[in-house]
């Protein structure tokens, strides 16, 4: 999920039990009531503190892919590796992120 902020975000950041987890994180610039207001937006998953590192993978993964189309890609391999690519890609960035965490 796409998260929007005025100050710039953490890679993990807790909150009592949770521990939001961003990547793809970015600045940018936009027109405000007063003129250019700097923002930051990432991608963010939620998972609990207590969370093994394949729940992590499982809840990182499930923040961009719905389970139908994590499957479709997975079985679309062969006629759209483009797809198949990207999404294996994002399976490594989600496990660099839990061991990341788990660490």
């Amino acid at each position: 999920m796409k998260v929007f902020a005025g100050r710039e975000f953490q890679v993990y950041e807790v909150s009592g039990r949770e521990v939001r987890i961003h990547w793809n994180i970015e600045q940018f610039t936009r027109e405000g009531m007063d003129g250019p207001e700097v923002q930051w937006m990432a991608d963010e998953a939620v998972c609990l503190v207590s969370d093994s590192r394949d729940q992590m993978i499982e809840k990182i993964i499930a923040s961009q892919y719905t389970v139908g189309a994590e499957i479709a890609t997975i079985n679309n391999k062969d006629s759209k590796p483009e797809e198949y690519a990207a999404y294996q890609a994002f399976r490594q960035i989600a496990k660099d992120l839990a061991s990341g965490w788990t660490a």
